[in-house]
């Protein structure tokens, strides 16, 4: 058990104007300052996180160290933000490990240390969306899901459909997929689905009987993962204002032939929330010119994206990565959070790395990844990143914070779980 001094509380992500503004209003509690460390951590004032603007945030460090519950930790905050604010804001993520189910529940046997936080044990109201395909085996396992969700097949365009076959413009599978899309939208519209394309593959004249049967081979297995359909998952189903909505994309984590669904799922997730902000901000900013209330149909949209350098890679492309980069880009004036959380900051695009404003990171051992996020450090940082690390306790949940806001930085602990932890490392113990 830490021992806490003072009783004083700070902001970090929001502006020295805002804060004198605003306030706590539209922040989450996330941990203490650590004041010093040995055998017994001295903790000092609260650390509040603003959860009502526009970010990108970095949180980052090894396998273990506490990344996904620092999610878990904002998740719960989320839900527990003042309605008025709450309700201007859908918050997603994709969960790319199948743990935030667990939110739903709460941490009874945590009890004691949330006691000593003067916490409580709370269950957290989410959503879990799982695939179509794969809803009955999680209703069997009786896991607690919300419901399903599939994409609309007419929504992919044919660089969609080669990414997610793994096909190139040089590949004969590809010049046959990309006509047939093509052929397929203007006789039908908007309304298809796979068995259409096969019907299309089959009549199509100019492809050999191999290059067709190879294609139809494809699309007969990509229907039997039970997410592309006719009619997919509306936005307004996912998007919901004062909802936190998990995509369990884990299915599709190792199973062969299925690497790019992910990528399908999260580029085309981020590419039509992109649009829809851009055309509601406009809005927005109608109204407040006629004196109105900054509001709209479309809430504003944070991202939460477990594992993000498998979306946003350095060395290779996906088409997940460059709608990703146009949120970080352009994504704060329609209203685009980010959180990327990454074991591997040494694999992330560097774009990610080096546009953040808010930088959580647990405790990193790997010289490589400590470089990468080397490369963010603020001309207020005067320290070494290896020299911050060397003083971060080894006990889990200690977590270096840099706030380009306020242009401060923070050691912290997080604070202790309301909710079940399912990120917990697996046991051959029963008990």
């Amino acid at each position: 058990m830490a021992i806490e001094l003072g009783k004083s509380k700070s902001i970090v992500g929001r502006s020295p104007k805002d804060i004198a503004k605003y306030k706590f209003k539209g922040t989450g509690y996330i941990g203490k300052v650590l004041l010093s460390k040995g055998e017994k951590p001295v903790l000092g004032r609260k650390i509040f996180m603003d959860l009502s603007k526009p970010h990108l945030v970095l949180v980052c460090g090894k396998r273990g160290g506490g990344k996904s519950y620092t999610m878990a930790v904002m998740l719960e905050e989320f839900a527990r933000l003042e309605p008025e604010i709450k309700n201007r804001i859908s918050i997603i993520t994709i969960d790319t490990v199948g743990i935030f189910w667990s939110l739903k529940f709460a941490n009874k046997e945590n009890e004691k240390e949330l006691a000593n936080w003067d916490l409580k044990p709370a269950e957290t109201n989410v959503r879990v969306l799982v695939p179509k395909g794969k809803l009955d085996f999680y209703k069997e396992k009786g896991l607690p899901v919300s419901g399903a969700f599939t994409l609309k097949a007419a929504e992919l365009d044919a660089v969609e459909w080669m990414a997610l076959f793994k096909l190139t413009w040089k590949d004969p599978e590809g010049v046959l997929i990309t006509r047939v899309v093509d052929e397929v939208k203007k006789k039908l519209g908007s309304y298809y689905g796979i068995d259409e394309l096969i019907a299309a593959i089959k009549n199509d004249a100019e492809s050999t009987k191999l290059v067709k049967q190879a294609m139809i081979n494809r699309l007969k297995v990509a229907k039997t993962w039970g997410i592309i359909e006719k009619e997919g998952t509306r936005l307004s189903e996912i998007a919901k204002a004062g909802e936190i909505t998990v995509i369990d994309v884990s299915a599709y984590r190792q199973a062969v032939g299925m690497e790019g669904t992910r990528d399908i799922i999260v580029a085309l997730l981020g590419k039509k929330l992109f649009e829809e902000r851009m055309l509601f901000r406009k809005e927005e900013e109608m109204k407040v010119l006629k004196g109105q209330k900054r509001e709209s149909a479309m809430p504003i949209v944070w991202m939460l994206i477990d594992e993000a350098h498998m979306f946003m890679p350095k060395d290779s492309d996906n088409l997940a990565l460059q709608v990703l980069l146009e949120w970080v880009r352009v994504g704060r004036q329609p209203g685009l959070s980010l959180l990327l959380a990454t074991q591997r900051p040494n694999k992330l695009h560097p774009d990610a790395i080096s546009q953040c404003d808010l930088f959580i990171s647990h405790r990193m051992t790997s010289k490589p990844d400590i470089e990468a996020v080397a490369a963010l450090r603020p001309s207020y940082l005067h320290q070494d990143f290896d020299h911050l690390y060397a003083e971060m306790p080894k006990s889990k949940g200690y977590a270096l914070i840099i706030d380009d806001n306020t242009e401060k930085i923070w050691m912290v602990k997080i604070r202790p779980r309301f909710s079940w932890d399912a990120g917990v490392t697996a046991s051959a113990f029963t008990k």
